[in-house]
């Protein structure tokens, strides 16, 4: 079976900029997907593939600068069924 891995970006974001900044990243069709990890912490996750990241960090980099988005972590996790879970 192929590993079947997901990269996760981690941003922060502040939440008078969620709901643009969701909608930009909708009008990208399958760029990546939007999570709230920590509301609190204003941390958003950004799921893509590995194949994608070129793609979504270069978007992120088109970006206004009022939608005030910094990128704070990022790691690839695998399907546990594909070997191992987080890696």
């Amino acid at each position: 079976m192929a590993s079947k891995q997901t990269l996760i970006i981690e941003v922060k974001l502040s939440s008078k900029q969620t709901f643009i900044f969701q909608s930009l990243l909708e009008a990208e069709e399958g760029l990546a997907v939007m999570r709230c990890f920590d509301p609190e912490h204003k941390k958003q996750q950004l799921w893509t593939t590995p194949d994608q990241r070129g793609e979504l960090l270069e978007w992120l980099s088109t970006l206004p600068e009022a939608v005030e988005v910094q990128l704070s972590d990022e790691w690839v996790w695998r399907d546990a069924r594909s070997n191992g879970g987080v890696v």
